[in-house]
């Protein structure tokens, strides 16, 4: 019991850490930040609103610094040897799972907007869930599920490793 506390914790500690990515990158791109906050839908998550930017590097900065600052603490975490606790580890995995996917994630935000790039001015949810069934089993949906897929495979090679 105690080491699903720990992975929920950590979980809790890395989904700050993302957002704390998502709110230093817009600071440093002088987007406005419009709301901080927490949503059940698609599922529960912590996120942070900002004014869309019309740039799509701007918004493809903002969109993927959550992962990058996840991607930087699961290196440092493996340098200085955190994954001895196994439930860290864990805890990365899911994040980095849940980050990545094809159904919803920042990739998929940012995939589908820069598709349809010329009918966004700003994140309007029904009009991205359009698009989105547009891009839902296309061939780039496909790519990414296989990336994805690859990202799960090599996390269990790395899980049996650090296990054993």
């Amino acid at each position: 019991m105690t080491g699903i506390l720990q992975v929920i914790l950590f979980l809790i500690v890395l989904t700050i850490f993302h957002e704390i990515g998502h709110l230093i990158s817009a600071k440093i791109l002088k987007l406005p930040i419009n709301k901080i906050g927490f949503q059940l839908e698609p599922y529960p998550s912590v996120f942070v609103s900002v004014d869309w930017p019309n740039s799509k590097i701007k918004k493809d900065i903002y969109l993927y610094s959550g992962t990058f600052i996840t991607l930087c603490l699961f290196i440092i975490s493996w340098v200085f040897n955190f994954f001895d606790n196994k439930f860290l580890y864990i805890a990365f995995s899911l994040k980095l799972i849940t980050e990545s996917n094809p159904f919803y994630s920042d990739f998929t935000i940012s995939i589908v907007t820069n598709l349809y790039s010329e009918k966004f001015t700003k994140l309007q949810i029904n009009l991205y869930k359009k698009m989105f069934s547009k891009y839902q089993f296309s061939f780039i949906w496909y790519l990414h599920f296989v990336l994805w897929f690859f990202i799960i495979f090599i996390l269990l090679i790395i899980y049996k490793n650090i296990a054993l």
